[in-house]
């Protein structure tokens, strides 16, 4: 991934390139309007029944309005405006728009993309679509959610391949460029596997592989899945990014009541420590298997891998943090300015959340996880399998959030700790040290440097949880989901990626693909019972 640039700085330094070539531009909708009244709350004093008792009742009312126009960020649309109007009036470009109001492409819209680029000039390779084969033509660009950002780097994979080229025009190949204007957006960008689509018939959320991932060894087992290379990944100043809050105050009453929105700065910390300690304990488990072999090259990784894994997870717990002092310092009433801590929290997340997907891959290639960046990691295979039949109206972050605890749980009670002998302590140790011991700074004393137990971080998690305004996962369900019907949708999430994979890559091999479904259920159950 190129260094991070404001996408109007990209187009000029690239502008002969650019102007010379066909143009498929993507962007998000504009958000509905909708009204920021909410009853009772433009007048207050209007009751005559007003005093004291009323307090707390016009807190939750302020606190539903702020949640309400968190949902429909101005910023998002404005910042496509913006970039929009950049790329035809100041950059005159040769543009084809496409804009997208849903929150998952499907792959009827990729289908319909795709055949309005090739009506614009865009070209795929000499060989298969999507083969990579050589004669790729044209510029994609995405603007916008993560919806937008997906559609585009579907489109390039059905078009380009692996031929995508990340030198602003030098060389042959097609380009994808991506300006998010979201955090999720920014996730999106920043993700090296396949595109998500939702898939209307299935109910589930499933990867767009083309031929461009197919795998370079002929045995799956031993195989490496192919990259996407040479994305474009462009960042505003943050003033023009629909930045969410660091603590979001409104806990909805009922479940009818709760609609998706922007998920706030804990919300995306907690997802992303989710997926981090699930790729803890996967090194852990093949560790344990002994399908991680000890050569000099993976010994290296392993300890690159530890350290990344480390920083990623005391900047998220740093994150959560500081929610949780913006949401006691709410509930006290006090009048401290969260500036710093938001901008704080805002750098932190825009660190960690281009590691994610490295890291991800990097850890796959200790073991025999190979499929990890087409399948994913557990929470990631949940929030696929579940969230469109049983989780309709929750935002993917928050969903992926809402897994911490009780991954946390389920971890406590495996103890998969590996390092028998005391002195080798696991990844997931590792972790857990670092969010446990989260901004205590450097210190000798023996309780600060001694290994943080799985127990230890179940307590945290579920604290953390409670504090930060992280909503439980019964909390976001549509009606009272089954856990039996839930499992079964898990199984056939599974079968379906594993057909899409060619049928030879499961999402664990060397035994622990069961293990992994087990795990699943044990999650799912504790995170629906909190």
């Amino acid at each position: 991934m190129a260094n991070l640039q404001p996408l109007r700085n990209y187009l000029r330094q690239n502008i002969t390139h650019l102007r010379s070539t066909p143009c498929l531009l993507i962007t998000s909708s504009p958000p509905p309007a909708i009204s920021t009244a909410v009853a009772g709350t433009k007048n207050p004093h209007s009751h005559s029944s007003f005093n004291s008792g009323d307090e707390k009742q016009r807190r939750e009312q302020r606190d539903q309005l702020k949640f309400q126009q968190q949902q429909t960020n101005p910023k998002i649309h404005a910042f496509v405006q913006r970039n929009v109007q950049s790329l035809t009036q100041e950059f005159n470009l040769r543009s084809v728009p496409i804009a997208t109001g849903s929150a998952f492409p499907t792959l009827e819209g990729v289908d319909e993309a795709v055949s309005l680029a090739k009506r614009a000039g865009l070209k795929g390779g000499g060989g298969s679509l999507g083969s990579g084969g050589g004669g790729e033509q044209g510029v994609v660009i995405g603007i916008g959610s993560g919806a937008a950002i997906d559609l585009a780097k579907a489109v390039a994979d059905t078009l380009f391949g692996n031929n995508i080229n990340g030198n602003g025009g030098s060389g042959s190949g097609g380009s994808l460029v991506l300006a998010p204007s979201t955090l999720g957006g920014f996730w999106a960008a920043s993700s090296n596997s396949p595109s998500l689509l939702l898939d209307i018939k299935e109910e589930m959320l499933l990867p767009h592989l083309t031929s461009s991932w197919g795998y370079d060894a002929a045995t799956a087992a031993d195989a490496s899945p192919k990259r996407r290379r040479g994305t474009i990944v462009t960042l505003d100043s943050s003033r023009y990014l629909a930045m969410p809050p660091l603590y979001s105050p409104f806990r909805p009453m009922k479940r009818s009541e709760y609609s998706s929105g922007l998920p706030s700065m804990a919300h995306v910390a907690a997802a992303v420590l989710s997926i981090v300690l699930d790729v803890a304990r996967s090194v852990d488990q093949e560790m344990k298997a002994g399908t991680t072999t000890k050569d000099e090259r993976n010994v290296e990784l392993y300890r690159h891998v530890a350290e990344e894994m480390k920083t990623v997870a005391s900047s998220c717990a740093l994150v959560l943090q500081l929610a949780t002092q913006e949401a006691k310092n709410d509930d006290s009433g006090g009048t401290d300015d969260p500036t710093s801590n938001h901008m704080m929290a805002q750098q932190h997340l825009l660190d960690v959340i281009p590691r994610l997907s490295p890291l991800i891959e990097q850890s796959s290639l200790l073991g025999q996880q190979r499929c990890m960046m087409t399948a994913g990691t557990i929470p990631h295979k949940m929030a696929h399998a579940l969230m469109p039949a049983y989780f309709p109206q929750c935002h993917i972050v928050t969903y992926l959030a809402s897994i911490l605890p009780g991954l946390c749980d389920a971890l406590a009670a495996r103890d998969i700790s590996s390092s028998s002998n005391g002195k080798v302590l696991s990844m997931v140790e590792n972790v857990t040290n670092s969010i446990i011991n989260c901004g205590e700074g450097e210190s000798d004393d023996d309780n600060a440097n001694a290994t943080k137990s799985p127990m230890l971080l179940s307590s945290w998690a579920s604290q953390v949880a409670m504090e930060a305004g992280i909503p439980s996962m019964a909390s976001l369900a549509f009606g009272t989901p089954d856990l039996n019907a839930l499992v079964g949708s898990l199984d056939s999430y599974e079968t379906l990626v594993a057909s899409l994979n060619g049928g030879g890559v499961k999402s664990g091999s060397g035994g622990c693909g069961r293990d992994d479904h087990r795990i699943m259920e044990d999650v799912l159950q504790r995170s629906l019972n909190r």
